[in-house]
């Protein structure tokens, strides 16, 4: 009887997640990439793989550029997934 309930219960969370994933994951997403949206994600929203920098200046001087061409206000932050730089929007 134990054993019964214990495989609907893994059947349910085996359920759970590929509904989780269909419903916020990003069909497009290569593999690698992070299904949470955030600083971790290494995917803009569009589901293209975001530029990595290896130094601060050279984040900030992208983020000025990027600017200052789109007029959306970006700026420059430290990954701690792969320890380099990425852009973001300022908040």
């Amino acid at each position: 009887m134990v054993t019964v309930g214990v495989l609907i219960a893994a059947a349910a969370l085996v359920i759970l997640v590929f509904y989780w994933s269909g419903r916020y994951g990003d069909p497009k997403r290569s593999s690698g990439t992070s299904i949470r949206r955030g600083a971790g994600a290494h995917t803009t929203l569009a589901g293209r793989p975001k530029k990595a920098y290896a130094t601060r200046e050279e984040a900030e001087a992208g983020a000025r550029m990027l600017t200052k061409r789109d007029g959306a206000s970006l700026g420059a932050y430290h990954c701690g997934t792969c320890a380099k730089w990425h852009l973001g929007h300022d908040k």
